[in-house]
């Protein structure tokens, strides 16, 4: 403060005329230049420091995982999950980093952006969030922009590994919608009542989901979702009602078929989305689970309803944490497939999913920020006698040519492996 001082007073001397510095005393001059110097001091001062301004986070998972050797009953390898090949394996698909910048504009306003490259797309980084928040009042505030599509319990973070114990979350649920983000508006009101501690969040916006070959349109998508906090208990519900549109067309194999598919194309029909979720943590002993359905209305119910669900129980012994987890997802509806249209069962088929699982994790937090993890699933009951479903697994096979069940798992027990590196910082 002293230099700063004088530098102060330097700078004030300087733009006194030599004339004038001439017929003051020293005295004089320090006061001229005192006064000066105070002037400048009640002035507002401008901070330049990027640590006041921006917040930077960031996260990595580096992850490999490989398919036990699954064939379809015609002996084609399956992938697992769109990208997880059989006896091979794959470093890519999960491997993922981000970096977020959380920025206050005002004590009331703050803009947050996330930036997330993935391996499998040579870590073109892409906007993830994107969004301007606004405190209405103190247990109330606004956003507007790109938002976290809130409809897990696991939603807010599910790029950010190392906030699950998983490697990745329970397929079954997850993999029902697959994206995280959606173009929007959100309200949240969080309260206290007595002991439970509720955020109330209520939303509208839009998106494009790719889907097995389409994108689906998602317009005015709106609901509502609810988190209650208690002691060692929490609990999620969330609900969702949207407007959605496909051209089936692109899954037509033959220019002859065209016809039968646009017949079946969606305009403006609505897709609800339910979901619930509970969870006991008492910082040893944790157990949580959730359950959702999807319901399309589709001319000639060429959609399934599907309908998913996950169970998971461990222990924290130390660094270690071992945990188990059955999930499970199936689809109905088949007896209301308009079979009038032949293309309709088939289309049904590319989306009717149904499997369960066993996983069997184990998480070993090496350093606060840095975690090792190992994981095996085992699927089973992979479609049934009623109907050939598929589950998770993906094959080359074309259902409008070779007919429902396609490419069905021939193994009654294929394994997924994987392991993990995550960090935060």
């Amino acid at each position: 403060m002293e230099f700063l001082g004088r530098a102060a007073v330097a700078m004030v001397l300087s733009t006194i005329s030599a004339t004038a510095f001439a017929e003051m005393t020293l005295e004089e001059r320090l006061a001229e230049a005192e006064k000066r110097l105070q002037v400048l001091e009640q002035q507002p001062q401008v901070s330049t420091s990027l640590d006041e301004k921006i917040k930077i986070d960031g996260f990595m998972t580096f992850a490999m995982e490989r398919s036990s050797g699954t064939r379809s009953s015609s002996g084609e390898r399956l992938v697992f999950s769109e990208d997880v090949a059989s006896d091979e394996w794959n470093m890519n698909s999960l491997t993922r980093a981000g970096i977020q910048f959380s920025g206050e504009i005002n004590e009331k306003t703050e803009a947050v952006v996330q930036v997330l490259g993935r391996a499998d797309e040579n870590y073109d980084a892409g906007v993830q969030w994107a969004y301007v928040s606004y405190e209405l009042a103190p247990s109330l505030k606004a956003r507007a922009g790109r938002l976290v599509l809130p409809f897990y319990l696991h939603s807010q973070y599910t790029q950010v590994g190392y906030a699950y114990n998983w490697v990745t979350l329970p397929e079954e649920m997850y993999s029902v919608i697959p994206l995280d983000t959606h173009e929007g508006i959100d309200l949240t009101w969080k309260l206290l009542t007595g002991p439970v501690a509720s955020s109330i969040n209520v939303f509208w916006g839009g998106m494009d989901v790719p889907a097995n070959g389409l994108q689906f349109k998602v317009r005015d998508q709106h609901g509502a979702n609810i988190r209650s906090d208690a002691g060692n208990w929490s609990l999620w519900y969330s609900y969702t009602n949207s407007r959605v549109s496909v051209d089936l067309s692109p899954l037509a194999p033959d220019p002859l078929l065209v016809p039968a598919f646009t017949a079946l194309n969606m305009d403006e029909h609505y897709a609800y989305f339910t979901g619930v979720g509970l969870q006991y943590d008492n910082g040893s002993f944790f157990t949580l689970g959730e359950v959702g359905r999807l319901d399309l209305s589709t001319p000639s119910h060429w959609f399934p309803r599907l309908e998913s669900a996950y169970v998971t129980m461990g222990y924290r012994i130390g660094k270690l944490t071992p945990q188990v987890t059955w999930a499970r997802i199936d689809h109905s509806d088949f007896g209301h497939v308009d079979t009038s249209n032949p293309v309709a069962p088939l289309i049904f088929d590319n989306f009717a999913d149904r499997q369960k699982s066993w996983t069997f994790t184990a998480r070993y937090d090496l350093t606060p920020g840095l975690a090792l993890k190992a994981e095996v699933t085992r699927n089973y009951d992979i479609g049934d006698s009623e109907y050939p479903s598929k589950g998770l697994y993906d094959s080359s096979c074309d259902v409008a040519t070779a007919g429902v069940g396609c490419g069905q798992p021939d193994d009654d027990d294929p394994m997924i492996y994987r392991l993990a590196v995550e960090t935060v910082f």
